[in-house]
């Protein structure tokens, strides 16, 4: 006992130096991380930007595992709950990016000694649906996916007259690392089974997802359950239960942090409304099937876009397959006649791309061309 307080006060006191240090440098970059999970996200990110310039850059999360390998970057701890806000409210900079929504409206508060607050993305879903109505309007400067994204931003800008943001038309860094990463010719023999975190279910999750990973166990195949890091936080009890009920050489429960070998494995996706579909069908061009259950609506005020299609409800009604509760138990025919049916249309796909997203598998050229623009 008195040893673990002892290790306490002293991670306290260590984390307050760190801090301390940041502010004495004034770095002229600084991400911060809620977990590993998201350090995928900002890979290519930090690398365009290291090579401009290098050692200006502090990686700081709230998880201790959390590192980058570069020598040039370093790397803060800085825990959770009073002291990471604590470092939010003292820190000093120039540039900070965020994968957080609803800056300023929650712990995480802005302050007046940086300069820049960047946004980027870990998912090229639409602002519309899946955030709160207010989880942008606090950035400085926004690195957009798409021309989707911007004239949803700006139409909210308008609608409240809200400053207006510098929205960059960098793309989705998170594609090109993908492309990086995965081998799309990896023996693909199981069903990649990925729902999204949902505010509005009791376990953060539609609980169906039970019966279909049972079912489709039944039916012989291979599952791969891949839970949202959203779910990690906050339903780790549930999901507990989960990887004990199905335990078994035919049951993988995979908490990776990187999901690109998860991608190489599938034949095909069920999912519900994760944007983890989007980088599925880009990436490996396989099938998409959609538990038609339930909707993910985080935004209270979603009535103002109801003239938008969601880029999401885009890619399901063009490339997916739907079923719903009560057809669960023909599963197996779904599975088997989404794979055979699914057309393998790369033009379709490429032209889908073109169209919707900027500078796909190019975004780091993109950044590496732009960071003196994107940087203040």
């Amino acid at each position: 006992m008195l040893k673990k307080l002892i290790s306490n006060f002293k991670e306290f006191f260590l984390i307050i130096k760190n801090i301390k240090q940041i502010n004495k440098d004034k770095p002229k970059v600084i991400f911060f991380s809620e977990n590993k999970a998201y350090l995928k996200y900002a890979y290519l990110l930090i690398d365009a930007i290291n090579k401009k310039y290098p050692n200006q850059i502090y990686y700081v999360s709230s998880d201790f595992d959390d590192k980058v390998t570069d020598i040039n970057v370093k790397n803060i701890y800085i825990g959770k709950g009073v002291l990471m806000q604590y470092f939010f409210l003292t820190v000093k900079g120039e540039n900070m990016f965020l994968t957080l929504t609803d800056l300023d409206n929650t712990i995480v508060k802005r302050n007046k000694f940086i300069k820049n607050y960047i946004y980027f993305f870990h998912g090229a879903v639409s602002t519309t649906k899946v955030y709160t109505s207010t989880a942008f309007d606090n950035y400085d400067t926004i690195l957009c996916n798409g021309d989707y994204q911007i004239k949803e931003i700006e139409l909210r800008e308008d609608l409240h007259k809200l400053k207006k943001k510098k929205l960059i038309k960098s793309g989705y860094p998170y594609f090109d690392y993908l492309h990086l990463k995965s081998n799309k010719n990896e023996v693909n023999d199981e069903i990649l089974i990925a729902p999204s975190w949902n505010n509005n279910k009791k376990q953060f999750i539609n609980e169906n997802f039970e019966k279909i990973i049972d079912k489709t166990l039944k039916n012989g195949f291979k599952v791969r359950f891949r839970p949202h890091p959203e779910n990690l936080k906050r339903s780790q009890i549930y999901l507990n239960s989960i990887k004990k009920k199905f335990s078994g050489e035919m049951f993988v429960y995979d908490d990776d942090p990187e999901n690109y070998k998860a991608f190489e494995r599938a034949k095909c996706l069920i999912t519900d409304n994760s944007g983890i579909s989007i980088e599925f069908l880009l990436l490996m061009k396989r099938p998409i099937l959609y538990f038609d259950d339930f909707d993910k609506i985080h935004n209270n005020q979603i009535e103002n876009f109801k003239d938008f299609e969601s880029i999401d409800d885009k890619i399901k009604f063009k490339f997916g397959t739907f079923f719903k509760n009560n057809q669960i138990d023909d599963l197996n025919n779904i599975i088997e006649q989404s794979i055979i049916n699914f057309n393998e249309n790369n033009d379709e796909i490429d032209k889908f791309i073109d169209k919707n997203f900027f500078n796909y598998n190019k975004t780091s050229d993109f950044i590496n061309e732009n960071i003196v623009n994107i940087l203040r």
